[in-house]
């Protein structure tokens, strides 16, 4: 459901929340539910008009400076079902003529057929849930794609979109500082302006955490961890990508504006 989320200078940004997931990844703790089948989409674009003119009657007028598909898997929905959203968020709140619009996306390739669409609906900012640029460490986060189609939907995503970024988690099991160098740097070569780089944590009713508690899963210690935090500011800020937010890198000018 949509959450209107305040913003500095007197703007504000809308959230909206696709809760569906063909496959819970074993880290994820977030609000996300396992569907094979679709839901049906209608019905759950009434469910956000009804919710979005709720939040009308609750904050007034004002004009939306961002909007921000989150999930779940958001590039699970249909382009004309996020193209229906934003209409109703246009409806309820004019949505600024630069407004940065971005939607959350898995680096599959059934969704990345659908990046055009998505940019023709009003999306100008697509972030990539890559996570890893090794097969074998994918298949271990649960992730269902591969190096080869994460790299291919990062090239289609940068042919439509102005705006790219991905994601990475680092801290995995076995991980040395070497190994993540060389795999962050092989990110950057990709060319993307921004990158959201996360450490992996067990969180508490997750698949990771159960193997965590057992013994069989071993994850790096604090003083490894802040060697692997050391290597991604050292990197990240050479190539001109600082930190601007705890997991947010960027160059200057390509930061989200929904993170700030």
């Amino acid at each position: 459901m949509p959450e209107i989320l305040p913003a500095r200078e007197g703007g504000f940004g809308v959230y909206v929340h696709w809760p569906f997931c063909l496959a819970k990844c074993p880290y994820c703790d977030f609000n996300s539910h396992v569907r094979h089948a679709p839901p049906d989409q209608a019905r759950f674009v009434a469910a956000f008009r009804r919710e979005i003119a709720h939040m009308r009657a609750l904050h007034g007028p004002a004009e939306a400076g961002t909007v921000f598909f989150g999930g779940g898997t958001p590039s699970l929905m249909a382009p004309e079902t996020v193209g229906s959203i934003l209409e109703a968020i246009h409806d309820a709140w004019p949505i600024a003529a630069d407004a940065e619009i971005t939607l959350e996306a898995n680096p599959t390739s059934v969704e990345a057929a659908r990046f055009r669409g998505y940019r023709a609906a009003g999306v100008n900012r697509v972030s990539l849930g890559v996570q890893a640029l090794d097969d074998g460490e994918l298949k271990a986060l649960g992730r269902m794609h591969s190096v080869a189609e994460a790299l291919e939907a990062v090239a289609i995503a940068r042919a439509a979109f102005e705006r790219v970024s991905f994601d990475l988690i680092y801290a995995r099991p076995r991980q040395t500082p070497e190994s993540w160098a060389a795999e962050l740097r092989r990110a950057l070569a990709e060319g993307c302006e921004h990158l959201s780089l996360y450490q992996l944590t067990i969180e508490p009713g997750t698949a990771f955490e159960k193997l965590y508690s057992a013994g069989k899963l071993i994850v790096p210690d604090d003083d490894h961890a802040r060697a692997l935090w050391d290597v991604t500011q050292e990197i990240t800020s050479a190539a001109g990508m600082p930190a601007y937010e705890i997991s947010n890198h960027a160059r200057a000018g390509a930061q989200a504006r929904h993170n700030l």
